[in-house]
């Protein structure tokens, strides 16, 4: 456990010193932009977030597991998955955009949509480097190259908000950092990584494809989770609610981030001990909920009490937002603690099947509900339908944990 909270504490340092810089950066593109407009860029970010899931394909979950097995296996896969993701992501994004364009009346919306979608090129290959480094668990490389791409992206937008660019100045912030974060981790990589490139092994992306499967499904159903409340609200009540709905959601982004590095660092050590050793799986597992329920637990204090404050001082044109925050946070603990237990069972091929099957139909209920509630109750009923999607959430997957895993190791 010691060694994971080390390499934890890479890019949770990193991330919190990004998450410092987003906190600021957001708050001025709210202050500076309308509310219209930053609804226009909040949306924006939801089809990048969802389309980069899609272009994921689960390949970096396949390679953090392939190379935590065996290293040797670096050489060959690298190469033909970052050719494979670009391949599909082109392929992909011409797709979109041709159905996008004809299908959404919003032309504004959707040139800054196809704009934001652009950025997913080069995080492809920068995602790609960095599932290596967090499977050698040298994870102080990729919080470099996360910090020099959040502090550019601010940088740039920054500059180019100011000079009346508006969302397009955001969102062209947004490609400038992703071009950076690849950047970073490429010259990091072979700065420290001998590597001598493969050529392209049809066997190797077979494999691969095979591999990343039932991963890239999943990714893409988390963010559709994650996501699709945004792009329904920008559809069912407009560009204002989705800003005011965003700026309360992108605070609740500003924590997620937290979970999210633990399970970094427990994927490769898990894939390792959950064949050879069920019992420290299970103490792994039980330390790692502990921690994130103590986290969660103060940051909720912070949300509920000194969050709205802020707002109210410093975005006062987002005030109807601290509603929403305070509904939202009460997901906070149940996000946290729902991780462990994720983790536990991706990091072995044996319940894919049954995560798939359960994460599909947390998806059907947070669509069913954001519909039912959405065009009556706007952003409010869609703050609500989060928090009963985390609750129910963390629920079925503990008990899926606690049946498959925790009660199989004895001790």
């Amino acid at each position: 456990m010691r060694s994971i909270l080390k390499q934890s504490s890479y890019v949770l340092f990193a991330q919190v010193l990004n998450r410092i810089i987003s906190f600021f950066y957001i708050i001025y593109l709210a202050r500076i932009l309308e509310v219209s407009d930053f609804g226009l860029y909040t949306v924006a970010l939801a089809y990048f977030a969802i389309i980069s899931g899609i272009a994921d394909f689960g390949f970096n979950r396949f390679l953090m597991r392939e190379v935590a097995r065996d290293k040797s296996v670096i050489s060959q896969l690298l190469f033909n998955i970052v050719m494979l993701r670009l391949t599909l992501t082109s392929v992909f994004f011409a797709v979109f955009s041709l159905i996008l364009y004809f299908l959404d009346p919003d032309k504004v919306r959707v040139s800054l949509i196809l704009l934001a979608t652009i950025a997913i090129l080069p995080q492809a290959v920068a995602f790609t480097f960095d599932a290596v480094f967090a499977a050698l668990q040298k994870l102080q490389f990729s919080a470099i190259a996360l910090f020099a791409s959040s502090l550019t992206t601010a940088l740039t937008g920054f500059v180019l908000v100011r000079g009346g660019f508006g969302p397009t100045g955001a969102i062209t912030a947004l490609i400038v950092g992703q071009i950076i974060y690849a950047v970073f981790l490429i010259l990091l990589f072979f700065n420290k990584q001998k590597l001598v490139w493969s050529v392209i092994n049809f066997n190797a992306i077979k494999q691969a494809v095979a591999g990343s499967l039932p991963y890239g499904l999943l990714g893409v159903l988390g963010l559709l989770y994650f996501r699709i409340d945004t792009v329904m609200l920008a559809y069912l009540k407009g560009s204002f609610e989705t800003g005011i709905y965003g700026a309360a959601y992108k605070f609740l982004e500003a924590v997620i981030f937290i979970p999210s590095v633990l399970s970094m660092a427990l994927f490769p050590v898990l894939a390792r001990v959950h064949e050879t050793s069920p019992q420290s799986l299970k103490k792994i597992y039980f330390k790692s909920l502990k921690i994130m329920l103590l986290i969660s637990l103060l940051i909720l204090f912070g949300y509920l009490f000194i969050l709205p404050v802020i707002i109210s001082s410093v975005l006062p044109k987002y005030l109807p937002s601290v509603t929403a925050i305070r509904i939202l946070s009460l997901s906070i603990p149940f996000m946290f603690i729902h991780v462990p237990a994720v983790t536990v069972l991706l990091s072995t091929e044996k319940f894919l099947k049954q995560v798939l099957i359960l994460s599909a139909g947390m998806v059907v209920f947070n669509i069913g509900a954001n519909l039912a509630f959405i065009p009556k109750f706007g952003f409010i009923g869609a703050s609500v339908v989060t928090v009963a999607s985390e609750v129910l959430s963390f629920i079925i997957f503990f008990i899926l944990v606690k049946k498959k895993v925790l009660d199989q190791a004895k001790g």
